[in-house]
């Protein structure tokens, strides 16, 4: 069985910098033989965590929106790859909205003392690609923080992130020497074949 590889696109600019990325990574994946599932999260129809506390009694969230589509492959993904832009010193709305309304993965866990994976699920991976207009030393350091708990809650381990600074107007992503190779290197390493336990 092939691996699978759910890619997000968090960016509002289609064909932008950082989607630009995760096109190179996703296409080197799927070269590797992985299948390769992709969504524009700004194209889903999602509503914010209402903090309601439901899914702490089964795991599962009452908002049913477009986490609906997308839940199924945050289950069962052997390797997701989140690509967002900086806006603002931090994650864009809507892929920080996504990664509220995982609060029942979170739940799932901490609350009902279960695992997301299964006994027979594959090593998960997970990798973080980034691009940001400004060069500020601390410019990744909100995004990166908040996909460090999105790993966490899903038992994903990273295999990766690539973070561009100086990166704003359409197509710079393109002027990074090691742009393209970097990201298609991590599109393999996602795509490298885990065995299944037993």
């Amino acid at each position: 069985m092939p691996v699978s590889v759910l890619g997000l696109a968090g960016s509002c600019r289609i064909a932008g910098n950082t989607e630009m990325l995760l096109d190179w990574c996703l296409e080197a994946a799927h070269e590797r033989g992985a299948e390769v599932r992709r969504f524009r999260l700004c194209d889903l129809d999602l509503h914010g965590c209402r903090g309601c506390g439901a899914c702490s009694k089964d795991g599962v969230c009452v908002v049913k929106d477009g986490m609906q589509e997308l839940y199924p492959h945050l289950w069962t993904a052997d390797s997701i790859v989140l690509a967002a832009p900086v806006y603002s010193m931090g994650m864009p709305a809507v892929p920080k909205m996504m990664v509220d309304r995982c609060q029942p993965f979170w739940a799932w866990k901490h609350v009902l003392g279960r695992t997301v994976s299964t006994p027979d699920s594959r090593q998960r991976l997970g990798a973080h690609l980034c691009c940001a207009g400004t060069d500020l030393s601390d410019v990744f350091d909100c995004s990166r923080r908040v996909v460090r708990y999105l790993w966490h809650v899903l038992e994903v381990e990273s295999a990766g992130e690539f973070l561009c600074s100086g990166t704003d107007e359409a197509g710079a992503v393109q002027r990074n020497p090691s742009a393209k190779e970097v990201a298609r290197d991590i599109g393999r390493r996602l795509a490298e074949p885990r065995s299944l336990p037993g």
